[in-house]
This record gives structure tokens, C-alpha cells and sequence, in this order.
């Protein structure tokens, strides 16, 4: 789960700028904590032959690799559900909590699948770069063919809203 300062300063709190009195502090913990107790971690992943995969899904900055992993990831909908109901600060430290939470997951997966497969590329998301996000809809429910998430084919937003489609490029057999 994320380090408390990298919590901290997605939630805005840079040292320099804020001082953080006892009450907010207690707070920042509490929230912590509850994101921990409220967070349901899950992923599915594939990995295919890049022959099998659709050139639509594929970044160019991929050229060259044998396969590709894709995976989707997500805290579930207990985080969700918090953020929506809390007040204004309680909402913003936990969606700032969810965030880091999130890329350290993502972050464990990469590392295990760097572990098992070796050279890679970087981790890659859609909607950033070539691929349109709206292929996240295309990824989760043709490839990898889950319901962990569901994603909006018109617009590739995904619920959870803490939740992520990744692919890592593998250059091996």
C-alpha cells in the first residue's frame, strides 16, 4: 500500500505549505487506516502473442516484442462508495489514499511479471499516447474477459474509479 508521504502529497500536503495540526493529523491516520480495512485489491492478467492481438491495442513504442501482458486492476467499490458518502476532507485524503494505492498495486504487479518474463517494456495504460482509452473496453472484455471492472464503451471510463488496464510489452519468447 502507498507510503504515507506520497499519500500526503497527492493529497496536496508538501510540508512547505501546510501545517498539520494534532485534528488533522488524527484524521490522515483514520483514513489511512480505513483505506486499508476498505480497499479489495484484485487483477486479472493475460499475456498473448503479439500475433494474436489486435494492432489497434498495440502502443508503437511496443515495436519489437514477441508478447504482451495486459492487466486490469482495481481497489473495488467499497473506496468508491466512500468518497462519494464522506465529507469534503475525509473524501479528498481518501480519493488522494486510493490513488497511491492503486500505483502501488500496479506497481507490485509489474514487479512480479518483470520477475517471470524479463525484459520489458514500460507499463502503459490507454489513453495515453497512440492507444484511445475507449479501448480499455475492448481490453477487459474481449481479452481478458473479466467482470472485475466494468467499462463504459462509449467513453472507456472504468468503475471502481480506482481501477486501471495495463499492458507491458515482452521483448523474449
Amino acid at each position: 500500500m502507498p507510503q504515507k508521504k506520497i499519500y500526503l502529497l497527492r493529497a496536496g500536503f508538501n510540508g512547505s505549505k501546510f501545517q498539520i495540526n494534532d485534528k488533522l493529523k488524527d484524521e490522515i491516520n483514520k483514513i489511512y487506516k480505513l483505506g486499508l480495512e476498505l480497499a479489495q485489491p484484485k487483477a486479472v492478467c493475460d499475456t498473448y502473442k503479439i500475433e494474436a492481438i489486435p494492432t489497434e491495442l498495440i502502443p508503437k513504442s511496443f515495436q519489437g516484442v514477441k508478447s504482451i501482458t495486459f492487466f486490469v486492476s482495481t481497489l473495488g467499490y467499497e473506496i468508491d462508495n466512500y468518497i462519494s458518502n464522506a465529507n469534503t476532507l475525509s473524501s479528498m485524503l481518501m480519493d488522494a489514499w486510493a490513488s497511491e494505492a492503486i500505483e502501488a498495486f500496479n506497481e507490485s504487479i509489474d514487479k512480479k511479471l518483470r520477475k517471470d518474463f524479463g525484459k520489458g517494456t514500460r507499463r502503459f495504460s490507454p489513453g495515453y499516447s497512440d492507444i484511445d482509452v475507449r479501448k480499455n473496453w475492448d481490453i477487459v472484455s474481449n481479452l481478458l474477459k473479466t467482470e472485475i471492472v466494468v467499462v463504459n464503451k462509449d467513453t472507456g471510463i472504468i468503475t471502481p474509479r480506482k481501477s486501471t488496464v495495463c499492458m507491458i510489452g515482452w521483448y523474449d519468447e
